[in-house]
């Protein structure tokens, strides 16, 4: 929104309008309130202005301010914007005593016409989603607002920048001069530095939030230029305000752009004598403002003027103290500039508004992207997958991560890794640690492990991810055991997410204190084939290819165990479990992410997954006997359907000798040929329901037969002296395959498992 220095001019009225033009026309005069009679359009030399009258709308009490029935108002158009295809460039009030004390009014030069915020973020982005009635909305609004008084009933709204000031980019930290003026009312100055880049590359200033004594500036000055091989680019910044009972309504800020203009304008504040003063200040304490400017050098500094307002600086705004009353200071930031051979203040001296940006720290970032605090953070696994997620976490507000991966980094992993040419035979965690730096700044922690997470001591795994939400994206199948092994120490919350199917299918497992373990929920997914195309394709595809992707060939004679995938499709996959992991982590399940042949996305799902129960039996309690919630349902499910009579089924799912775990993930129906009565119950063949060959087929041996089960109607599950003999007569089958023979009993308040070994 421009300020109101651009006067309205008497120009040729538009005898004859274009479509467009006549079509704007009419949707004006159609607009509520808009005296259709009173509309013109006018051409000038730069552009065009339309010129209407609207009636405000009536007030049941006194107007809180002097906003009339009927205004004029005037949409001016120019630098490219044309009447009926743009926005308007600037919206005015034509009245010159229409008020000024009622806020939402850009900053302009002195007399001129008061010109309205109608959006914060410009008008032109309102009109290309819903055209000028839209416009026309925010200036009935507007108007209404201002009066009945209501216009700052969210807080106050910062003045914004006239059109016809010249504005310099910058970063300052609002909180730190809001709650430093709060807290000391009477000082009305204070003195910093400033970083200022006058380049034709980069035209920027920083501002340090640290705030300084008048003699430390000079020490402070010397130290930061020392980091630009002694080129004078700090220079000294001061910041005025008045007490706080000091409230202003006015805008104040007006369109200044030299130096005289800025010294009256601080004169009508009311800070001018306590600038100059501490301006004395510096230059008895040797600082002449001298800096690097191209290409003669010059002088600068950086002035910031506080104004207490009212009320507190609206909320939607970013950065202010949540210090109610610190936030009511609203600031203006100026970049002042001279020649070398000319004092700081000459009437003639450069004004810039500092557009003041909130520097890239880990809450700026996290305001942006909309999301909550992350806890601190162990990556396990920094290669392209895991890259993506460290940076799109690092780019969500993540501030403290520790990066743990041995590699290093190689020159065919930069088709999909975070690294640059630069960081080629780096490690990956040091890489990950110098970007998360480079990006936070001083705000944040970062920490490298380059050690192999596979072979490390389950105490040190502990001890290094204790605190903080474990993230494995390793794609290593030892450390997904080693996650399990976290997972029986550790309260930790563990996420882990991998890509299969030649990267067509990403799978994130997210498992909270308590929750299933990684070889669990691997288990399931594959349990999920017989009902999810997706999980069904990739393990045939694995079947087929049961030696893995090719190597690529790449150098002299050397090998890559990896696959033909771009970059891309990792991040898709990356921004998937991003999802999982910036959102609700207190739920355990498996989010699959398919993508189709040409790596498009076909919609991720969610499958939520509870703790799997937990059995010791009692010959060989050293033995984990783990039973999915689904199987553990359908069990009790089928006892209770025949009651009293007895039932069984089949146990389906893996063992691993080595940890000592039989994992089950299904339990059949009582199959076909089987005798079951209320004290007999004999099985017929396993296979024999439609659901364990689809189950044994589309899993691709993954999931097995692990044994069988049985209900007692009555009673506990103990074994009978007939379970006993039926046990036996199992495992003299299952000894030569060197197989356990596992039995599990579903009583009416019990379930028991029951293990022979061989």
């Amino acid at each position: 929104m421009a300020d109101g220095s651009d006067e309205p001019v008497d120009g040729e009225i538009v005898a004859e309008p274009d479509l467009s033009q006549l079509l704007e026309i009419a949707r004006i005069s159609q607009s509520a309130g808009v005296v259709a009679s009173s509309i013109e359009l006018r051409r000038l030399d730069e552009g065009e202005i339309l010129t209407f009258d609207i009636m405000t709308e009536p007030t049941v009490e006194e107007p809180a301010a002097d906003v009339r029935e009927v205004e004029r108002i005037h949409f001016v158009y120019r630098e490219g914007r044309a009447f009926g295809r743009a926005a308007p460039y600037n919206v005015l009030c034509d009245r010159e005593d229409f008020p000024r004390k009622i806020g939402h009014l850009c900053s302009g030069e002195s007399g001129c016409r008061a010109a309205p915020c109608l959006a914060l973020g410009g008008i032109q982005p309102i009109y290309e989603r819903a055209g000028i009635e839209a416009i026309m909305t925010r200036l009935r609004d507007f108007l209404r607002d201002a009066k009945t008084g209501t216009l700052m009933m969210d807080g106050w709204e910062p003045v914004p920048f006239g059109v016809g000031q010249k504005l310099r980019m910058g970063q300052i930290e609002p909180s730190v001069f809001q709650e430093h003026a709060l807290a000391n009312p009477g000082a009305g100055s204070a003195v910093g530095v400033a970083i200022n880049f006058d380049d034709d590359e980069r035209k920027q200033v920083s501002v340090f939030s640290q705030i300084l004594q008048p003699h430390d500036v000079i020490k402070a000055l010397g130290h930061h230029n020392g980091n630009f091989g002694g080129e004078r680019h700090a220079i000294p910044w001061v910041f005025v305000w008045r007490e706080p009972s000091a409230v202003e309504r006015d805008p104040l800020f007006e369109t200044w752009r030299a130096g005289g203009e800025l010294l009256e304008g601080m004169k009508a504040i009311g800070v001018d004598a306590a600038f100059v003063s501490t301006i004395l200040q510096l230059r008895k304490n040797d600082v002449d403002f001298r800096c690097h400017r191209p290409p003669l050098g010059g002088k600068a500094m950086v002035v910031i003027i506080g104004v207490w307002r009212p009320a507190p600086i609206m909320s939607a705004f970013f950065g202010y103290s949540d210090d109610p009353a610190a936030r009511s200071l609203e600031l203006r930031a100026f970049l002042i500039s001279q020649d070398l051979d000319k004092d700081i203040l000459d009437a003639d001296t450069r004004i810039e508004t500092i557009v003041g940006d909130y520097p890239p720290r880990p809450s700026l970032m996290r305001w942006v992207a909309g999301v909550d605090p992350l806890p601190p953070v162990a990556l396990l696994g920094h290669g392209a997958l895991g890259s993506a997620i460290h940076d799109n976490l690092a780019r969500s507000g993540m501030e403290d991560v520790l990066v743990w991966d041995k590699d290093r980094i190689h020159p065919h992993n930069l088709t999909r890794h975070s690294a640059r040419t630069k960081d080629i035979y780096a490690n990956k965690a040091d890489q990950a640690k110098r970007l998360a730096d480079a990006l936070w700044r001083d705000e944040g922690q970062s920490a490298a492990v380059r050690d192999d997470i596979a072979t490390a001591r389950i105490d040190e795994l502990k001890g290094r991810t204790e605190g903080r939400l474990v993230i494995d994206a390793s794609a290593d199948e030892q450390v997904r055991l080693r996650m399990d092994e976290l997972r029986g120490s550790a309260d930790a919350t563990i996420v882990r997410t991998e890509m299969f199917h030649q990267g067509r299918l990403g799978m994130t497992f997210v498992s909270p204190p308590g929750g299933p373990t990684m070889s669990d929920m691997m288990l399931a997914t594959i349990g999920l084939a017989p009902d999810d195309p997706d999980v069904a394709a990739w393990l045939k595809y694995e079947d087929r290819h049961p030696l893995g992707p090719d190597p690529l060939l790449y150098g002299f004679g050397c090998t890559s165990m990896t696959v033909h995938l771009p970059k891309h499709a990792v991040e898709q996959h990356a921004s998937v479990a991003c999802t999982a992991i910036l959102g609700d982590r207190s739920e355990a399940g498996i989010l699959l992410n398919p993508l189709d042949e040409r790596l498009r996305p076909t919609g991720s799902r969610w499958v939520p997954m509870e703790a799997f129960t937990v059995l010791r039996p009692p010959s060989a309690d050293e033995w984990q006997i783990r039973v999915s919630p689904s199987a553990i349902a359908a069990m009790a499910a089928e006892r209770t359907a025949v009651l009293p009579a007895e039932t069984g089924g089949y146990l389906y799912g893996s063992w691993d000798p080595t940890r000592r775990v039989i994992t089950v993930i299904h339990a059949s129906s009582l199959p076909p040929g089987s005798e079951a009565t209320e004290t007999r119950l004999e099985l017929g063949k396993a296979g024999g329901t439609l659901a364990e060959r689809r189950l044994t087929r589309l899993s691709r041996g993954r999931v097995y037969l692990c044994g069988t089960w049985h209900s007692h109607p009555d009673g506990s599950a103990h074994m009978s002296g007939r379970d006993d003999r039926a046990m036996t007569a199992h495992a003299e089958r299952d000894a030569p395959d060197l197989r356990p023979t596992l039995m599990i009993i579903v009583a009416q308040d019990d379930i028991q498992a029951h293990l022979r070994l061989p």
